[in-house]
């Protein structure tokens, strides 16, 4: 018995889904083990300017996932209206663009850590965990693609 072909909704939505999970998953893994070992701290404590650094990455994490719910829900509204042939693009270039935003927490991390020295370890971990709690929050997955490419357009 022969397996039936995948549609191409359904390879893009796996092509871009398991990118995503190597800049969201895999790489704060990695850095998450570095830390401390491979990358070291800067000496400066967390107070002043590189406080402040922390309340604006905090504030520009909180933007990137109201920015990708925003865009989703355009996207959503217009994906039944694409042609055949362009949804897949559309599926890739999303899923990918949403997990870019959602690993800038982790580069958020990174320069955190380098800035703030060893008193900003903690929160330069979670910057760089929220990496991966965003991209399995806010990326859509297969089933919404699929429902949103048999809704009718309003």
């Amino acid at each position: 018995m022969t397996e039936p072909t995948a549609s191409p909704l359904a390879k893009a939505f796996r092509l871009a889904y398991g990118l995503g999970l190597a800049i969201c998953v895999a790489w704060p893994l990695a850095l998450q083990l570095m830390l401390g070992t491979v990358i070291r701290a800067g000496a400066a404590p967390p107070d002043g300017v590189v406080q402040q650094l922390g309340y604006t990455f905090t504030g520009l994490t909180f933007a990137a996932a109201l920015f990708i719910t925003w865009r989703w829900g355009k996207v959503r509204k217009g994906f039944a209206g694409l042609p055949e042939g362009a949804r897949p693009g559309t599926v890739l270039r999303e899923t990918i663009l949403y997990a870019a935003l959602c690993e800038l927490s982790a580069l958020y991390g990174l320069v955190y850590y380098a800035l703030g020295g060893p008193l900003a370890e903690r929160y330069s971990r979670s910057f760089i965990a929220l990496a991966t709690i965003m991209f399995f929050v806010f990326v859509p997955r297969f089933q919404a693609w699929r429902e949103a490419a048999t809704e009718e357009p309003s």
